[in-house]
């Protein structure tokens, strides 16, 4: 069982024939996660230190790349807290240590993490193999494969009947299990035509290809699960603009978190499908009606607001004519337009709207010596509210209290 136990591999290993050892940085960090990526534990013997980092002569800590975050966990029971490279070397930051050159150490992955992350770098390697099946053209920017958010960025065209159909393709593969193999190709190899590659990113002479049975290949230096099956499950839970960066963003999960999201976004539908009356077959397209009847009300509630605003009768004060109104949930911004209209010449407005959160816009024509940004402070200072702007127009609100309504008459 993957994980289940502390495995060791010797160089030489038929695992690591089958996944390819790294050639190119063997003679500085031999990389144990390259040979076999489901070793959670590995001993080895410090080459060198340098303040809280250290180099291993081996190591089964993944440093992180291509999208895929990096492992944690300890060193002779130390908590290995980030990883990096440098010049083919893995160096591993340990607060705290003494280690010295020559030292042996024992070394344990999170295993719970490391398979995580294995899973997610597959379940992106499949969902974007699917996606680019669709859209040849598409085009793949980003990937961020972390413990609890993994994503794709892409450019090219794209809808959610793309994404579901793809989905759809996925749980194919998992279902099934389709192998994950790894290799070590030549950079001039023919068969290189039809890998998902970018060449200039890819130094030394040969090219690490990971390969989920014969529908997709991909130049990869990351760490694998050995079969989709292992997957369980493929899940979007996301997918929305992503410019400038690319065109989209696509959010998954894998395993039992897809599972669960899977059952909540489900219980998510019937109950939203329940309360607008509908199938949930029918959900999309009675939410689509909901919603333009919906504008249709906020249409009609404009008109009557505009109505009201334009029935206001002012009353004198000092010479100047003053508007003033409270008004139930008005739209902010026929608020505001009707305030700089009502103040267009010689005259101010004291206006209100009691909504989810109470707003205040109190204004004057230029020519009126009235400072409302002021005002509009101290009316609001009572209930906890408060406001900014100009001399001569201001706006402020609070949000109403619970149980509370909103009583408020206005500037003395």
């Amino acid at each position: 069982m993957p994980g289940g136990k502390i495995v060791m591999r010797r160089p030489g290993h038929p695992m690591e024939r089958f996944y390819g050892a790294d050639s190119c940085n063997r003679a500085m960090t031999v990389r144990l996660y390259h040979s076999d990526p489901y070793a959670s534990g590995f001993s080895a013997t410090v080459v060198s230190t340098e303040g809280e980092w250290v180099a291993l002569d081996r190591t089964a800590f993944y440093p992180g790349g291509g999208g895929q975050e990096a492992d944690r966990g300890t060193l002779n029971g130390l908590a290995v807290t980030e990883l990096k490279q440098s010049s083919g070397t893995v160096l591993h930051r340990v607060p705290g240590h003494s280690f010295a050159p020559g030292q042996e150490v024992e070394g344990k992955v999170d295993w719970d993490r490391r398979y995580e992350l294995m899973k997610g770098h597959t379940g992106e390697h499949l969902l974007f193999s699917r996606l680019h099946e669709l859209c040849p053209e598409m085009e793949l920017v980003k990937i961020a494969i972390g413990p609890e958010r993994k994503s794709v960025m892409v450019k090219g065209p794209l809808d959610w009947e793309m994404v579901l159909e793809a989905q759809r393709m996925a749980l194919d593969a998992i279902e099934g299990d389709l192998p994950v193999t790894v290799s070590s190709v030549p950079k001039d190899d023919p068969s290189l035509a039809d890998a998902r590659i970018k060449m200039e990113r890819i130094h030394g002479d040969e090219v690490r290809v990971v390969s989920i049975g014969d529908i997709d290949r991909a130049a990869c230096a990351g760490v694998h699960i050995s079969s989709v099956g292992e997957l369980g499950m493929l899940l979007v839970t996301k997918f929305t603009s992503a410019r400038p960066a690319a065109d989209f963003e696509v959010e998954f999960e894998v395993g039992r978190a897809a599972k669960l999201t899977a059952l909540q976004l489900s219980s998510a539908a019937l109950r939203s499908a329940e309360a607008l009356g509908a199938r949930v077959q029918d959900l999309e397209r009675a939410l689509g009606n909901a919603l333009r009847e919906r504008e249709m009300q906020a249409q009609q509630l404009r008109g009557y607001e505009e109505k009201a605003l334009n029935e206001l009768i002012p009353s004198r004060v000092g010479g100047v004519d003053l508007y003033s109104g409270l008004f139930g949930a008005m739209d902010k911004r026929t608020l505001l337009d009707a305030a700089a209209r009502l103040t267009a010449e010689h005259g101010a407005c004291v206006l209100g709207s009691a909504g989810e959160r109470f707003m205040l816009v109190i204004a004057c024509s230029p020519d009126v010596d009235v400072d409302c940004s002021a005002l509009v402070n101290e009316a609001l200072a009572p209930e906890g509210g408060k406001g900014g702007g100009k001399r001569h127009f201001a706006t402020g609100g609070r949000r109403p209290r619970s149980g509370r309504r909103t009583s408020w008459c206005g500037p003395s």
